[in-house]
């Protein structure tokens, strides 16, 4: 419910800023395997969990084939990112 003076932010705003948000932590990543050795900091904060399709998934049909496939890489850094973005999302 809002209330007087606020504003209902979008479902399309909060998936930004949780887009946003790993984006950032994506970039973190980068800096961080750039400047932190291997140990177990950089286990902790580089290790990631591949989801989504383990292959492209090709469908050949007579007059074209159609090669589909996904997959995203999500660390620790990236989950701080897209909570950094929530945040910012709640307190706009």
């Amino acid at each position: 419910m809002a209330f007087a003076g606020q504003q209902k932010k979008g479902m399309g705003l909060l998936i930004l800023f949780l887009f946003l948000g790993a984006a950032f932590g994506s970039i973190l990543t980068a800096i961080f395997n750039l400047f932190v050795p291997s140990g177990p900091l950089a286990d902790i904060f580089l290790t990631h969990v591949t989801v989504g399709s383990s292959g492209p998934l090709t469908l050949k049909l007579i007059l074209v084939d159609i090669t589909v496939g996904t997959s995203v890489h999500i660390n620790l850094l990236n989950l701080l990112g897209m909570v950094l973005g929530y945040y910012i999302y709640r307190n706009s």
